[in-house]
C-alpha cells in the first residue's frame, strides 16, 4: 500500500512538472512579430467617471511561430518608474479610471489632480514556456488626469481641548473610504474619566456621537449622561481609528511617543518623549541636537516592532516628511547640524514630521 501511495505522489508531481514546458528552438519561428499596441485615449476623471469608466488598451496579437497560448502584460512607464497594469491572454485589457490614476499616482509617482502623460507597451511571452522570447511593442504615449477626490475631516473635541470649537481635527485617512486615524492625547487635569465626542463632517453639535460603538474596548463611564467616550486616567494616549460608515470607534492603547538616534547614542533607556499639544494637534519633542549626516527613528511603546521610518518628502505640510512604520523602515537623516524642535503631525495618514530650529 505504502509503494502504491508514493507512486501515486511521484505521478502528481511529474504531471504538475509537465505544465511548465522548455520549448525546442525549432518550433518557435526566426521571423518574429511583436505585438503593436494601439493608440489610447486620453483619462479624462473626475467625481463622476472615476469609479464607473474604463480605460481600453487594445493590440495586434504577437506571432512565435509556435502553437502556444501568448500571455500578453500592459505596463506603464513614467520617467524611470514603471508599474504592472494588468495581464490577459486576450488581445484587450480594462481597467478603472480610478485604479490606473492610483496606479499612476502611488507607483509612477505621477502628480495629484493634474494632466500628467505617460507611456503604456505591451509585452508578449509564451504561456508556461520556460525561457520564452519576450516580445515588446512600440510605446504609446497618452494623458491623464490624476483626479483624486478630497479627503474629508472629522473632528474631536473633549476636555483636553477645553472643548474648543468642534475640537481636533482628523484627515481621512484616503479619499472616501470615510475611515479617519489619529494618535491622541486626551488626558487633562480637571477630570477623570477623560472624556471626548466625535463630530462628523458638517462640523455639527446635532446627533454628536450618534449610533457609534465602541470596538474592542469598552468606555470608562458607559452611562455617562451626555454619551461621551471615555478612558482611564491610565491610559489617554492611543491610536484612535474611526469609521463614519460603520459607526466605529477601534483604540489602541500607547504608553510612549520618543525618538532615538544619534543624537543619544540610540540609547534605549534614553529615549526622549513627545508630549501632545492639543491646542496645535501637534506632538512636539523637547529640544535636540543634531548633527548633519547622522540619522534618527521615531518609536512607539519603546519597541523596535513600533518603529516609523523611511523620510519622504511631502507638499501636505510646509517642509515635512512623510512616515512609514515597519521593521525595516529606513532611519530618517537629521535635519542639519544644531538645536531643532521635532513636530510629529499624527492626525493624519502617513504620518508627518516637521522641524523647527531653535
Amino acid at each position: 500500500m505504502k509503494s502504491l501511495k508514493y507512486m501515486a505522489i511521484a505521478a502528481v508531481a511529474a504531471l504538475a512538472a509537465s505544465c511548465t514546458l522548455d520549448l525546442p528552438k525549432e518550433q518557435i519561428s526566426s521571423e518574429l512579430t511583436a505585438p503593436v499596441l494601439r493608440p489610447v485615449s486620453n483619462v479624462l476623471s473626475d467625481a463622476n467617471t472615476t469609479k464607473v469608466e474604463q480605460v481600453n488598451f487594445t493590440w495586434d496579437s504577437a506571432d512565435f511561430g509556435a502553437k502556444t497560448e501568448i500571455l500578453y502584460s500592459v505596463y506603464a512607464e513614467l520617467g524611470k518608474e514603471k508599474a504592472l497594469v494588468g495581464q490577459n491572454y486576450k488581445n484587450s485589457l480594462s481597467i478603472n479610471k480610478g485604479d490606473l490614476v492610483g496606479l499612476v499616482c502611488s507607483s509612477l509617482n505621477g502628480e495629484k489632480n493634474s494632466d500628467v502623460t505617460i507611456s503604456a507597451y505591451v509585452e508578449a511571452t509564451l504561456k508556461d514556456v520556460v525561457n520564452s522570447p519576450v516580445l515588446t511593442s512600440e510605446k504609446v504615449s497618452f494623458m491623464v488626469h490624476t483626479y483624486l477626490p478630497p479627503k474629508k475631516s472629522i473632528w474631536l473635541p473633549g476636555k483636553y481641548q477645553d472643548w474648543s470649537q468642534f475640537g481636533t481635527e482628523i484627515i481621512e485617512v484616503e479619499a472616501g473610504t470615510s475611515t479617519y486615524k489619529i494618535l491622541v492625547d486626551v488626558s487633562n487635569k480637571a477630570e477623570t474619566p477623560y472624556y471626548f465626542k466625535i463630530v462628523d463632517e458638517n462640523q455639527s453639535w446635532v446627533g454628536r456621537n450618534d449610533g457609534y460603538k465602541p470596538e474592542g474596548w469598552e468606555v470608562a463611564d458607559p452611562a455617562n449622561k451626555d454619551g461621551n467616550f471615555s478612558v482611564t486616567a491610565e491610559e489617554p494616549i492611543m491610536w484612535l481609528t474611526i469609521n463614519t460608515k460603520t459607526k466605529t470607534v477601534a483604540r489602541e492603547v500607547v504608553s510612549k511617543v520618543a525618538l532615538i538616534g544619534d543624537f543619544n547614542e540610540w540609547k534605549e533607556s534614553e529615549e526622549p518623549e513627545f508630549t501632545y499639544n492639543a491646542a496645535k494637534n501637534v506632538w512636539e519633542s523637547p529640544v535636540i541636537s543634531f548633527t548633519e549626516g547622522k540619522e534618527w527613528l521615531l518609536r512607539l511603546n519603546g519597541s523596535w516592532e513600533h518603529k516609523y521610518g523611511d523620510a519622504v518628502a511631502t507638499t501636505d505640510i510646509a517642509g515635512g516628511f512623510e512616515l512609514t512604520k515597519g521593521k525595516d523602515a529606513k532611519n530618517i537623516p537629521a535635519p542639519g547640524t544644531g538645536d531643532y524642535i521635532v513636530r510629529l503631525h499624527a492626525n493624519r495618514t502617513p504620518i508627518v514630521v516637521t522641524y523647527e530650529k531653535q
